[in-house]
């Protein structure tokens, strides 16, 4: 998309330059800021900012965040060789591919100042809520079993528990709610039921369908 997009749009030397450097050494929006960009490409930070704009994105992370899509996708489409027929060595020849893409893909699309804050919220709140179903269920268990281990009182569920939601005061809840596809309707219900009640709500979620984050006040 990307690609397509430098394509159909017209582009200053500096600009050229720089997607000269980006198509030569395709990962380098996987691993690099704006700064360390211009540095390589021998410009200033405010041309990568005007070029990302100029490609239509809000800035540079936005492309960032874009060209991890692509990069997972494409990535996808390489492990279709792996078959019924694939040898031994084929599948350890792919899966350091898919464990770095992942790695590199997860790290890029973890921007810090929600962290900082959704960390903050979690030492201020009285009681720290999970929501998560499936799969995710016990992971959040575990992260519960680990905050409580550090005097921070949680809990999780599988749905959401009008009656319990109800009898606590707003201000002293927090409540983070996880959905891979971010499209889990229990989980989308769960998080329009306590925004209602203005309980902070957290959303740890996936990057394709922004149905979850939206609901939220904050999402990672």
């Amino acid at each position: 998309m990307i690609d397509e997009l430098i394509k159909k749009t017209h582009l200053t030397p500096l600009e050229k330059t720089v997607v000269t450097y980006i198509k030569e050494h395709p990962e380098c929006l996987l691993e690099m800021n704006a700064k360390e960009l211009a540095k390589e490409c021998f410009v200033s930070s405010p041309t990568i900012v005007r070029l990302s704009k100029k490609l239509g994105f809000d800035g540079y992370p936005d492309l960032q965040m874009s060209y991890v899509k692509d990069y997972t996708l494409n990535a996808k489409k390489s492990y279709d060789s792996l078959t019924n027929e694939s040898t031994i060595q084929d599948v350890m020849d792919i899966l350091p591919d898919i464990y770095q893409s992942t790695i590199i893909g997860t790290r890029n699309m973890m921007a810090k100042d929600p962290y900082v804050r959704t960390i903050n919220y979690i030492l201020k709140a009285k009681q720290v809520d999970f929501y998560a179903n499936d799969n995710n269920y016990s992971q959040v268990q575990s992260a519960c079993l680990k905050l409580n281990s550090l005097g921070i009182r949680a809990q999780a569920f599988n749905t959401i528990n009008s009656q319990y939601v109800d009898s606590l005061p707003s201000q002293d809840m927090l409540a983070i709610v996880v959905s891979h596809t971010g499209s889990n309707k229990t989980m989308i219900d769960a998080a329009y039921y306590l925004r209602r009640k203005r309980i902070r709500t957290i959303a740890i979620t996936g990057i394709f369908d922004q149905s979850l984050q939206l609901i939220c006040n904050d999402s990672l």
